[in-house]
Formats: structure tokens, sequence, C-alpha cells
């Protein structure tokens, strides 16, 4: 047997995926794997960073966990409330100048111990709005960081917890259904950071508003959607009684797709969301066409749905995040931070009630990114 990212393959099979379904569970998927060695050395070629198979027959739910898996948070303060989770502050860590960044670790409604960085900014932030990001798959938190750090500077708390699929998660044979733990994760992460940070984050006199955005990249955004409003295909994938956040940042999400999402749920949205692709935003035998990211911004509710499509940017934003290289973020340098300040102003008008018009919006256009708006 052969290991590739976090699943098992052989020759008759592909088992587990994310959700690392066991051999007599046959998915009847395609192979599909992941090089993460391309990966590490800057190569960007979509068909060095993935090889992604097409799921073809399985029953429904474990059609829907396989495909969540090949897509590639959250906060009640600790208290001593029975069952309030309780936290552990790593080191204090400034991962630039003007941010700082954190790790506190919660525990779970599931007894497991979550990793979440946190980054802030460096001066006391007064009032902030918390936005919870969830990775994508086989990803981590900081794998992000160029975009976490960014929004940090832009006066936001980013808490982004580290999920049981991701590559350098303990024991990730112990939690099979990511699904069930990403959201597990979301209301841990939601709960702990409710209206005020945890008592051992050493962040001096910031302060939350209790305020939150929803946000993530891949399956991380389908994760965000819900939070969001939007519905999968079975009921008791929602995340209950958590608030909802006030806007959505959706990173490449998933579209309509069999067992999993249809264009109605993802149009159930009751929060505006802004989507984020790009024109070679495409996992070849999975995602073929980077138009399939737009599905949740097309679906949804009039006045809720906004779109920046950025010129031959991928599902990575070149190197920039997920799978980063150093090369890849210096090349697309620009366009990051052009992405990071569309997306922090977006958080802010929303917040403020102030979100533009579709016509408004749609200005924001130029060579580098088509901006869309219903």
């Amino acid at each position: 047997m052969r290991r590739i990212a976090s699943c098992r393959v052989s020759p008759d099979l592909v088992a587990c995926v994310l959700h690392r379904a066991p051999p007599h569970l046959n998915a009847g998927l395609h192979a599909f794997s992941t090089d993460e060695h391309s990966a590490q050395n800057g190569e960007r070629s979509a068909a060095n960073s993935s090889i992604i198979a097409v799921m073809t027959r399985f029953p429904t739910l474990l059609q829907a966990t396989a495909a969540l898996s090949l897509l590639a948070s959250f906060p009640a303060c600790a208290s001593t409330v029975p069952g309030a989770p309780t936290m552990r502050v790593n080191a204090a860590e400034k991962s630039a100048p003007g941010v700082r960044r954190q790790t506190v670790t919660l525990t779970t409604e599931d007894a497991r111990k979550l990793a979440v960085t946190v980054y802030a900014p460096e001066a006391a932030c007064h009032a902030c709005a918390l936005v919870i990001f969830s990775h994508g798959n086989f990803a981590t938190p900081e794998r992000y960081d160029r975009v976490l750090r960014a929004w940090a500077a832009q006066g936001f708390v980013v808490a982004a917890p580290l999920h049981t699929d991701s590559e350098e998660y303990p024991e990730p044979d112990k939690y099979p259904d990511s699904r069930a733990t990403r959201l597990a994760d979301w209301r841990a992460v939601d709960a702990a950071f409710a209206t005020t940070l945890p008592k051992n984050l050493k962040l001096d006199e910031t302060t939350l508003s209790g305020k939150a955005i929803a946000a993530g990249h891949s399956y991380g955004a389908l994760i965000a959607l819900v939070a969001g409003g939007a519905t999968l295909a079975e009921p008791a994938w929602t995340l209950g009684m958590t608030r909802a956040p006030e806007a959505v940042i959706a990173l490449s999400p998933p579209g309509e797709m069999k067992g999993l999402a249809t264009r109605e749920g993802l149009g159930a949205l009751k929060r505006p969301a802004l989507v984020v692709t790009g024109t070679t935003d495409v996992l070849p035998g999975f995602i073929d066409d980077w138009h399939q990211h737009l599905n949740a911004y097309e679906a949804a509710p009039r006045g809720l749905g906004y779109a920046l499509v950025f010129t031959d940017m991928n599902h990575y934003f070149n190197g920039a995040y997920g799978r980063p290289t150093e090369d890849g973020a210096r090349e697309a340098a620009d366009a990051l931070a052009r992405m990071t300040r569309e997306t922090a102003h977006f958080m802010r008008a929303a917040l403020a009630g102030t979100l533009p018009g579709s016509t408004i919006w749609a200005q924001r256009s130029d060579p580098m990114a088509e901006a869309r708006a219903h």
C-alpha cells in the first residue's frame, strides 16, 4: 500500500480519502493523488500539484464525504461553566511587523484537543471583529499565513483551527470523519471567542465586538458557506445554534455536487458572501471548469452574492497560499495584496451594513480581477 497525503492507494482501490473509508467500503473512485514533493519544490503545474480523480458510484453518504476530501472553525470564552472549552496557549510568536501570532488549545465537544492559530494586530484593537478561517483539505493555518496576517494587519482578529484532515494533524487515523470534526471545530472556536478573547492570550487590551466573519478555502470555504446559511444534502451536516456571521469569504469553494450540495442548498445563504476564484482554478478530473466555484455566488439570493474572479490565478493562488511556494508568492504578490485588500474591505462593509450594490461593485473590475454581484 502506498501512502499519498492522508489516503492509502492500492491497485484496486483508493480508500479513505478524507473520510479514510476502509477497503470494505469500496467507494468506486478513480484514483487520485497529491504530489506533495512537487508542491514543496515550487512546481505550480496543476498536473504536478494534484492529480485528482472523478467519483463515480457509491452510496450517498460515502460519496459526499469522499467528495469533501478532495477539496484541497468556531466561539463563550473559557469559564467555569460545565462543558466550556479548556485552553492552553503556546508562547507568543510575532509573524510580521504589526501582527502577532499565537496558538491556543481548545477542547472540543467530542473531547479532542484543538490547536487554533490566532492572528491579531500588534497594537491593541478595541471591539475587533473575529474572522474564523477554515483551511483546505490536507493543509494547515500556517499555509495561509500571508492571507491571515494581511487580514490581521487590517484590524481583524483571526482564529484558524487545525482540522483533523490536515497532513500535520497528530493521530489522523483516529478521526476518520473530518466533516463531523470540522463542524465541531467551528463550534468550539465560535464558543471560545464569542464575546471575549481567551484569557491566556497575550493580546494586551485587544477586545472583541461579538461579531464574526466566516472564511475558508476550498473544503474550508464550504464550511464557511454552511455557517452563512447554505445547506448540504445531509440534514445533519449543520453547525447548529452557532452565531450567524456578518458575511462569508469563500476562497475557491466547491459547487453543486451529487450527494453533497445542490444549487438550491448553496442558494440558501442568509448572509452576504464573497466568492473568490481564478480563471485557472481547476482540479483536473474533479473540477474541470473554474466556473463551478461560482455556483454559490450564482445561487445566492439577490443582494447577497458577490464574486471576484482573478485572471490566471489557480486553486492555490499560484502558490501564495494552501500550497505556498516562495516563487509563487513572489509572482502572485500583487494579486494577493489585491485579494486581501478587497476581502477586508468587503468584511468591513458587511459589518457596517454598507455593502455596495451590484453596479458599484462591478466598477471594481480591471484586467487583474473581474468583480461581479447580483
